[in-house]
């Protein structure tokens, strides 16, 4: 029977006369297979549980996920939190058994709710403006455009006297763009002025967390807030010009570039207008008529000393005589008018007070890549742009050229991102083998092409120098062999037995 020995001699004879490139492929198989096992038995493959938490919250989580004994990984920067799949449904089951992460909103009411008795009211109304503010912060966040918010809430205490009672003030800090928080600004002071009695919009100060005043408005606009206005015109006015463009040339087939001059000048007119025609106001008539003697009497209408005289005769030549006959008399008559008017010039007053910020002009630079334009021409494509705005002056420059073609974007990082576990094995394969064809190899090669048997031999070979050892001292040894001159010769006698 063949000793093990032997076995191995053989085995690495028969090795020794395989080719070099059979090990270097056995060896890329075995690392292959090497990594793919180690990311296999790794453990199972992670999935998201949450996403951007707050850290308050993401450590409510990570605390409940160590007190059920699931294990977690944390990635970007910790706003992501990620479970075994086969552990998510449990995870998340149990999370929201135990209500973690939990509502802030809810949690502060409980709190208000769940107090002791023993609480000062000064305490109680603390954690009711708390909850109130929270409250408050969720409905802000799920505004468009606001990506977190932060309200204080100043409630003086109540006292007795009206007079005295002074007014609540609020103060909010928005995370968001310029132009949301600029369009948000009024609606998040209303909403905060409905939410607390006695709060008006004018005492609810909005700002940015980069500084700018949103709300209330003021008499006029810091640097901020004015460059904020100017991008957003800019910007929309770009966006309609590639609504305008894209049918006509394609996407990719032109590039735009959009400079608005905006006055900031705030004005307020006091306008008063005078009519051409006149109104009546007041108007007073009198009218009264008189006929006869100027000197006649007048008297009560319908009394008997009103009545005239009945006729007489006289004889004619004889004066006073009765029968003598006289002209008819008649009763008297008075006529007379009077009008009296006054007249309203038609005159009306205006107060006009122009918007914050007003569009004086805009410039628009097109370059067309001449290859998509086809039929288009630049004079129509100035003039519909030039159609597109009603500002007062609108100045449009189009140029065609020849575009070149950018590089195709690598799709690697993409790719990467939504491989999985799997996948991931394979290109770390691919990588492994790439290092081993591209650097073991012709390092081998070029190891294999030295003699290093030859550098060996051609080494000079130093002489070895004399060893000088120190005499010896046997006058002991001596000494004792002449005490015991028996024991040395059977001593003796046994060597030459053995030798022979």
């Amino acid at each position: 029977m063949p000793d093990w020995r032997e076995i191995i001699a053989r085995l690495q004879a028969q090795a020794g006369q395989l080719p070099r490139l059979t090990w270097v492929v056995g060896g890329v198989i075995l690392v292959s297979l090497g990594v793919v096992v180690w990311l296999e038995m790794a453990g199972p493959a992670y999935v998201v549980l949450d996403d951007g938490l707050a850290p308050a919250d993401g450590g409510k989580v990570i605390a409940q996920l160590q007190k059920l004994g699931i294990p977690y990984e944390l990635q970007a920067a910790g706003n992501l939190i990620l479970v075994p799949a086969p552990d998510l449904a449990q995870a998340r089951l149990e999370l929201g058994q135990a209500q973690v992460p939990g509502s802030d909103v809810a949690t502060a009411w409980d709190r208000l709710e769940d107090a002791p008795m023993t609480a000062s009211d000064l305490a109680q109304s603390t954690m009711a403006v708390q909850a109130l503010e929270i409250s408050l912060q969720q409905s802000i966040e799920s505004m468009n455009g606001i990506r977190n918010a932060q309200v204080f809430l100043a409630i003086p205490a109540s006292t007795p006297f009206l007079a005295d009672q002074p007014k609540p003030t609020a103060s909010v800090v928005i995370q968001a763009d310029d132009g949301a928080a600029q369009a948000q600004g009024e609606a998040i002071a209303n909403l905060i002025a409905g939410a607390v009695p006695g709060l008006g919009p004018a005492q609810v100060t909005v700002e940015t967390s980069a500084g700018i005043a949103v709300y209330p408005a003021g008499g006029h606009q810091n640097a901020g807030s004015e460059f904020a206005t100017v991008n957003q015109v800019e910007a929309g006015a770009a966006a309609r010009i590639a609504g305008l463009l894209i049918p006509l040339v394609g996407a990719g087939n032109f590039q735009t570039d959009v400079s608005a001059d905006v006055d900031f000048t705030q004005e307020h007119i006091h306008a008063v207008a005078y009519g051409p025609s006149h109104l009546v106001e007041h108007q007073v008539s009198t009218l009264s008529e008189q006929s006869g003697s100027a000197n006649a009497a007048f008297g009560i209408p319908g009394a008997l000393s009103n009545e005239p005289p009945a006729d007489t005769t006289a004889t004619p030549g004889r004066a006073g005589r009765t029968g003598e006959s006289s002209p008819a008399s008649t009763s008297p008559r008075q006529t007379s008018s009077h009008l009296e008017q006054s007249f309203l010039t038609d005159q009306s007053e205006s107060d006009i007070t122009n918007p914050d910020w007003t569009v004086k002009s805009i410039a628009v630079s097109v370059v067309l890549d001449k290859a998509a334009m086809g039929a288009v021409t630049t004079a129509q494509v100035r003039a519909a742009i030039a159609g597109a705005f009603a500002y007062p002056q609108v100045n449009v420059s189009v140029l065609a050229a020849a575009f070149q073609k950018p590089a195709a974007p690598l799709i690697t990082a993409p790719v990467v991102q939504a491989v999985g576990p799997l996948a991931h094995a394979v290109l770390e394969v691919m990588a492994a083998a790439a290092l081993l064809f591209g650097i073991a190899m012709p390092v081998g090669r070029r190891l294999a092409a030295v003699n290093l048997q030859g550098l060996i031999a051609a080494a000079p070979q130093q002489r070895a120098l004399p060893v000088v050892l120190p005499p010896r001292d046997f006058s002991d040894l001596r000494d004792q062999a002449g005490e015991n001159i028996a024991g040395v010769a059977r001593l003796l006698q046994n060597w030459a037995d053995d030798s022979e």
